[in-house]
Parts: C-alpha cells; sequence; structure tokens
C-alpha cells in the first residue's frame, strides 16, 4: 500500500521516524511529507489560500529511512496533507499515516490537534487516514505505537477499507503489556488541558496531565486503563445529516425571517 506519512513535530521528528520504519519494514510504499518545523495546534488549518502564494519546500534523505523520499513543506499538516493527495508529489496515497505524535488526541480537543486535522483533510479529499498518537516525553513509547499502527495498517489493507479515518491513541506501555483494543467514543474530557494565565507582557501557557475520571467507553478512559483506543471520525461529509428537527427547524425560520422550503 502506498501510504503518505506526515505529522505536526517536524519532517524529522521521532515519532515519524518511528512509524515510517515500521511501516517500511512491513513493506509498504512509503513517502514522507511533514512541516518543516512544529505546527501542533494548528487543527486543519491550511496556512494559507492566498492566489499565487509560493509554500517553501524542501528534500531530505534521512539516514533511517534510507531512500524514502523525504518532503518538508513550510505549511501545516492539513495543506501538506491535501498537497499529497493531490498529486503534487506524485501518485496519490491510498492512505495517510499522521503522527507518531507526542501527547495523546482525546476527547474533544482533537479539535485542535493538527495530528488528527490531517487525516480530515485527507478524508475531504477521499483518502483515509490514521492519526496516532502516544504520551509526553520522558514517558512516550513511540516503539509500541509504531508495532500498533503497523498492524493496523495492514489490517486496511488486507480488508481492502483504506478510506477509513481513525485515531488511534497507544498506552506507553511495552507492545507485550497492551491490555487490548477498544473501540471508543470522544471523551468529554481529554487527557491533558492547558491552563492559560496572563502576565504582564505576554500569555503563559501551562499543561496538565490528566490520567482519572473519565467515562467508561471513552477513548480517554480506554488508554487510561491501557487499552489501544481507535475511534472512527467522520469528518465533514457530504452526506452531513440535515437538521430534522421540526420545532428546531422552525424556531430557526422565525431567527432568520426567512421561509423554509420542505
Amino acid at each position: 500500500m502506498r501510504v503518505l506519512v506526515t505529522n505536526d513535530d517536524g519532517y524529522d521528528a521521532d515519532g515519524l521516524i518511528a512509524v515510517a520504519s515500521a511501516l517500511i519494514a512491513a513493506g509498504h510504499e512509503v513517502v514522507v511529507g511533514a512541516p518543516s518545523s512544529e505546527r501542533s495546534g494548528s487543527g486543519s488549518s491550511l496556512g494559507t489560500i492566498e492566489d499565487g502564494a509560493l509554500i517553501p519546500t524542501t528534500e531530505h534523505r534521512l539516514a533511517e529511512l534510507g531512500d524514502t523520499p523525504v518532503f518538508a513543506l513550510d505549511c501545516p499538516p492539513a495543506l501538506t496533507t491535501i498537497a499529497f493527495c493531490s498529486g503534487a508529489f506524485g501518485p496519490p496515497p491510498e492512505l495517510v499515516v499522521s503522527g507518531i505524535n507526542e501527547g495523546h488526541n482525546t476527547g474533544r480537543s482533537i479539535l485542535f490537534s493538527s495530528t488528527v486535522g490531517a487525516v480530515l483533510a485527507a478524508r475531504v479529499a477521499g483518502v483515509g487516514g490514521i492519526a496516532v498518537s502516544c504520551g509526553f516525553a520522558p514517558r512516550s513509547r513511540y516503539d509500541t505505537a509504531a508495532a500498533v499502527t503497523e498492524r493496523i495498517v495492514g489490517w486496511i489493507a488486507d480488508s481492502n477499507a483504506p478510506r477509513m479515518t481513525l485515531n488511534v491513541n497507544v498506552p506507553d506501555v511495552d507492545f507485550a503489556d497492551l491490555r487490548g483494543i477498544r473501540m471508543t467514543s470522544l471523551a468529554a474530557r481529554s487527557m491533558f488541558s492547558l491552563r492559560l494565565s496572563r502576565t504582564e507582557n505576554a500569555l503563559l501557557i501551562n499543561r496538565v496531565l490528566r490520567d482519572a475520571g473519565f467515562r467508561e467507553g471513552t477513548d480517554s478512559a480506554a488508554v487510561a486503563d491501557g487499552f489501544v483506543s481507535v475511534s472512527a471520525l467522520r469528518g465533514v461529509d457530504a452526506d452531513t445529516e440535515p437538521l430534522r428537527d421540526a420545532d428546531a427547524a422552525e424556531r430557526l425560520d422565525d431567527a432568520l425571517g426567512l421561509t423554509r422550503l420542505a
């Protein structure tokens, strides 16, 4: 399977090298296209859509990846992904793998994750994707997350279902110590939060980790309990359900002062 590996931590990040190496070893045709520098927290932002804009792009070779082509683009991963899926860098990928991210992307905060934003952009382009995350350093276990990803990609290839869009979060333990895999929904609370405070001339951001208090059946709870969490993401699809609540639709009509056609 032809796989684009991207991330939001930069084209030479340890997590990207770990998952790309695992996919190459498994026999997949891998190409790396990732931001030239960290773009964490940019969600599905494209950066710029100005007509005639030029995005600086450089090609590299990383010793750990041998002859695998590596492209660094000065833009967020969502735009990088769209560029590759549109064929700007050769045949489009059959699957996009985004990560491995340092820091779990669980709960509703995935809205801000550019690791997840990359696979949502791929879905818009008609390509399936897997966003993969593990914990923050120094506990990050990229090796375990890479082994999990390689197996999920293999399953997708064998089941001929590359259109799937998945958010995968892996506990920071040895592969043999994983308790299993759970299909999960998004938690109301992620595994970390941001504490914002104002200083005299700046806004200070502090990260606060959280490992308990999650609702059973959610992604955060699964990871906290030692399970790999897999959540299916729909993204922004053309078949999004219209508003069918008659009372709500009528109130919206009244608020806008328009006539709604059935």
